[in-house]
């Protein structure tokens, strides 16, 4: 089992909201991504200790969905919403 480091996790809903908004896909959809992206890059406690504890969801811009996507990232280093186009 893979696990991702916090700039891997960042890097991947951040690509996936630059894909979504040149491809013309959900603006909404494209920006709740970025902001998540950006709200991870941020954080000032380690994001292992954020799901360890299930605490995403009170990262600015973290709903429950992409708190799963960013848990699934963390452990497998990938997600399939991520790897298929927006």
């Amino acid at each position: 089992m893979m696990v991702a480091d916090t700039q891997t996790v960042v890097r991947l809903p951040r690509e996936y909201a630059q894909r979504t908004a040149l491809r013309g896909g959900n603006p909404y959809r494209a920006k709740a991504y970025s902001r998540a992206a950006d709200s991870l890059s941020a954080l000032a406690v380690p994001l292992h200790v954020l799901i360890g504890e299930d605490r995403l969801t009170e990262i600015p811009g973290v709903g429950e969905a992409i708190a799963d996507i960013i848990t699934k990232l963390h452990r497998n280093g990938t997600h399939p919403s991520l790897e298929k186009p927006p």
